[in-house]
């Protein structure tokens, strides 16, 4: 197993990988999988389902929430734990919309899942202080009513998960990432109908599907042309950040860097949304790009992004690494450094998992490397 690999065990990976890994590998990188999956239920918790209570919950943030009928209101369930990474990653992307609709109805309900202890989950909002701003609950852990009630019942291996329910039915079941305003606006509408929803729900699934297979055969066959111009001209995801994802994956291999720089002003220009950034989608890359003048040169145009993006995560420890040898290459050794150390001395906290002391070993040989002027690719 490669070393990226085994880094994405620890729970480090953000969203933004799932752009950068393309459509056909989205599924394992998109949630973290529970070990065991449950058994099979005789019925199918889903959509069009009455929504089961949320019996033997303990609030950690927020006013309890006791049904979910409220005529009016969109009651989010959004299940995540501490050590999941991509459920962290998409915590300022629920925290926005419960600033821009929670007075107009929506209430988010963040379900800590699959984790013993409540203490794990307060300090973690704790910490998170206004970035985590909506209700947050406590689920029980692993054998808790919750997790029969709702994840056993709708066979649900892997966080994030979110259900949406209006009127006590759930009227969506999927990916937090998916909720986007749109979405949201749409099911919060006076007008709004379930089946209607439903049935555009299906058509979506459709075309995602459709979509992955195209991609699954193009990356097969390794071909990065053919990925770039679905990406590109493919309306299932023209104009989306996993377009910009997947066309700066083909550039990369391609050796493309002036489609790189092209592809930077769009994103900064906002042709592929006002959530993707430049830095999570071009900056991943650098962590295995081979060195060159063309690449150098691109980092020393990337690399002020970083500040504006605000990126990387802390926890994303992937991310970080690409980071430093974005600042390796436009010369800035001594700040590469000290973002490799300060990546270890958070690896460190998780001696005994899976991979770790391999990537600590990687680290080591990266600031070393530094220090004698060269940062071989990291993987």
């Amino acid at each position: 197993m490669k070393l990226k690999q085994k880094v994405k065990t620890l729970a480090l990976a953000s969203v933004a990988t799932v752009a950068m890994t393309g459509a056909a590998q989205a599924q394992d990188t998109a949630a973290e999988v529970k070990p065991a999956a449950p058994a099979k239920p005789a019925a199918i918790l889903g959509v069009g389902s009455k929504a089961p209570a949320l019996e033997g919950v303990t609030w950690v943030q927020g006013d309890e929430v006791k049904s979910m009928d409220e005529k009016g209101k969109l009651y989010i369930v959004e299940c995540w734990a501490t050590w999941c990474g991509p459920c962290v990653a998409i915590i300022p992307h629920m925290n926005d919309l419960h600033k821009k609709y929670g007075e107009k109805g929506l209430v988010i309900v963040g379900m800590n899942v699959w984790e013993e202890g409540i203490d794990k989950a307060q300090g973690f909002v704790k910490k998170q202080g206004d970035g985590m701003s909506y209700r947050v609950a406590y689920s029980g852990g692993k054998e808790s009513k919750f997790t029969k009630a709702w994840l056993e019942a709708s066979q649900t291996n892997g966080i994030p998960t979110a259900f949406a329910v209006r009127d006590g039915k759930i009227i969506f079941k999927g990916h937090p990432g998916g909720l986007s305003e749109e979405t949201i606006e749409l099911m919060m509408a006076e007008n709004f109908n379930a089946d209607d929803f439903a049935k555009k729900q299906a058509e979506e699934l459709a075309k995602r599907e459709a979509f992955s297979k195209k991609m699954q055969g193009l990356f097969q066959a390794q071909d990065w042309a053919g990925i770039k111009e679905a990406a590109m001209t493919d309306e299932y995801v023209k104009g989306k950040k996993d377009a910009a994802g997947l066309i700066g994956q083909a550039n990369q291999q391609l050796g493309d860097w002036d489609g790189q720089a092209l592809l930077l002003k769009e994103i900064t220009e906002g042709k592929y949304g006002k959530d993707t950034k430049v830095t999570q989608i071009l900056g991943y890359g650098f962590a295995t790009a081979e060195a060159s003048d063309k690449v150098k040169a691109f980092a020393k145009v990337l690399e002020p992004h970083y500040a504006a993006d605000k990126t990387p995560e802390d926890k994303d420890f992937f991310g970080r690494v690409a980071y430093s040898r974005v600042l390796f290459f436009a010369g800035k050794n001594d700040e590469a450094v000290k973002q490799l150390e300060g990546i270890k001395t958070e690896v460190g906290k998780m001696k005994g998992q899976r991979g770790v002391d391999e990537f600590i070993a990687k680290l080591d040989e990266s600031i070393a490397g530094i220090k004698e002027g060269k940062f071989p690719p990291f993987q």
